[in-house]
C-alpha cells in the first residue's frame, strides 16, 4: 500500500514540475513592456525686455471742436450745399441766404461811395484854388468816410448769406429746410452743427488713490507740470485689441472733484483715420515712470494655487520643477514676472498640463515674440 501511495505522489511531484518549467518557459518568450516616452513640451526663457509701467481709465471721446452754425442776417434759406453727417472742407460753402436785396444793397451804397469820393476830390482842388471853404472840404471828408463804412457794411451782409465750414469737421443734419425765412431775434436761428475731430480730445478722470500714489511717484510739481503735452496716452475703442489709438496728455484740472474725488485730465489724439467719434467710449492706458528692464511670460503659462502663481522650469536634467514667482504688470499677451525667475530659466510655455514636478520630459525650445513699439 505504501508502495502505490508513493508512486502516486511521485507522479503529481512530476506534473507540478512539468508545468512549472513550462509555465517559466513561456514567460521567457515575452518581453517586458517598453518605458513611457517623456512628454513633449514647449519651453522658452523669459522675454528682456524695456517696459513702462502704466494706469488703465475709462475714457470718453469728445471734439477738439464743436460750433453751432447761425443765421446773421434775415432772409429765406435758399441753399444747401453738403450732405448730413458729412465731413467737411475749411471754407467749403454750406447754406446760401436769399442774396438779390443785399447784393443792391452794395450797389448802392457803392454808388454813393463813388459819388462822395468825387466830390471830395472836388473840394481838395477847390480849396486849392481858394474857390471853397476848409468847411465845405470838411463836410465832403465826412460825407465819404461815412458812404466808405456804409459800402464795407453792405458787403458783410452780402458775406453773411453764405454760411462756410470754420474748419475741417464733422457735419450734423441740417436743423432748417430750404424755404424756411431766417428771423432777426436776439436768439440767432441754428442751421447745424460742425466738430472738429482730427485731432480730438480724450477725457477720463484718475481717483484719489491713483492721484496720491501718482504723486508719490514724482514728488516735485515741476515733474508734473512737465509730463503735460508729454506722457503718452494709448486708447482702445470697445472690441478693440491692444491700444491702436495714441496721443498725449494735454490737460490736468487743476483740483479735484468734491463731488466724485477725482481729477479729470484731457489726452489729444491725432485721429487722422476719423475712426474716433465724439460720444464713444474709450479705454485709456497712461503710461508713466522712466522705463525699466522686465521679464515677460505668456500669461497662459502662469500658474495659480492657494499657494500663489507659479510657473513650471526645467533643470539640467530636464526634469520638471515648480518656481514661485511675484506677478507684475500685463503688457497684450505677456506678463511680467518681478521676482522668481532670472533670464537664464527655461519655463514651460506648452505641454505643462500634464506633467508633474520631477518628471522627466522632452523639451522644444521656442522664443518669445517681442512687444510691438508703441
Amino acid at each position: 500500500m505504501s508502495t502505490i501511495m508513493h508512486t502516486s505522489l511521485l507522479r503529481n511531484l512530476t506534473f507540478v514540475v512539468s508545468v512549472a518549467l513550462t509555465a517559466a518557459l513561456v514567460g521567457c518568450d515575452k518581453k517586458a513592456p517598453p518605458p513611457k516616452p517623456a512628454p513633449a513640451v514647449t519651453v522658452a526663457k523669459p522675454l528682456a525686455q524695456e517696459v513702462r509701467s502704466y494706469e488703465v481709465f475709462d475714457g470718453n471721446v469728445q471734439a477738439l471742436l464743436t460750433v453751432d452754425l447761425n443765421a446773421r442776417v434775415p432772409g429765406y434759406l435758399t441753399q444747401i450745399k453738403f450732405a448730413d453727417g458729412a465731413y467737411v472742407k475749411k471754407g467749403q460753402l454750406l447754406f446760401v441766404i436769399e442774396q438779390d436785396q443785399y447784393q443792391q444793397q452794395v450797389n448802392l451804397t457803392q454808388a454813393v461811395y463813388t459819388q462822395a469820393k468825387i466830390e471830395l476830390e472836388r473840394q481838395k482842388n477847390l480849396l486849392k484854388q481858394n474857390a471853397t471853404s476848409q468847411a465845405s472840404v470838411d463836410n465832403a471828408t465826412s460825407s465819404y468816410l461815412q458812404a466808405e463804412a456804409n459800402l464795407k457794411l453792405a458787403k458783410i451782409n452780402l458775406g453773411y448769406t453764405e454760411i462756410r465750414a470754420p474748419f475741417d469737421g464733422l457735419m450734423s443734419r441740417h436743423y432748417i429746410d430750404v424755404g424756411n425765412y431766417l428771423g432777426t431775434s436776439a436768439n440767432a436761428d441754428r442751421l447745424a452743427t460742425i466738430q472738429k475731430i482730427s485731432p480730438i480730445y480724450v477725457y477720463f478722470s484718475i481717483n484719489e488713490r491713483q492721484l496720491l500714489k501718482f504723486r508719490k511717484e514724482y514728488v516735485h510739481d515741476d515733474a508734473r507740470k512737465d509730463m503735460v503735452n508729454k506722457l503718452p496716452v494709448h486708447v482702445a475703442l470697445q472690441e478693440e485689441q491692444g491700444y491702436p489709438h495714441s496721443g498725449t496728455l494735454d490737460f490736468a484740472a487743476n483740483a479735484v472733484s468734491t463731488s466724485t474725488g477725482s481729477l479729470q485730465l484731457r489726452a489729444e489724439l491725432q485721429n487722422a483715420d476719423l475712426n474716433l467719434l465724439p460720444g464713444l467710449y474709450a479705454k485709456t492706458m497712461v503710461e508713466y515712470g522712466k522705463p525699466h528692464q522686465a521679464l515677460l511670460l505668456p500669461t497662459s503659462s502662469v500658474l495659480t494655487d492657494q499657494q500663489g502663481n507659479y510657473v513650471y522650469v526645467i533643470d539640467s536634467e530636464k526634469k520638471v520643477r515648480r518656481q514661485n514667482v511675484t506677478l507684475g504688470q500685463k503688457y497684450s499677451k505677456l506678463t511680467e514676472i518681478t521676482q522668481g525667475l532670472t533670464a537664464a530659466d527655461e519655463v514651460l510655455v506648452n505641454g505643462f498640463i500634464s506633467v508633474n514636478p520631477g518628471q522627466v520630459v522632452n523639451p522644444n525650445t521656442i522664443t518669445i515674440d517681442p512687444l510691438p513699439k508703441p
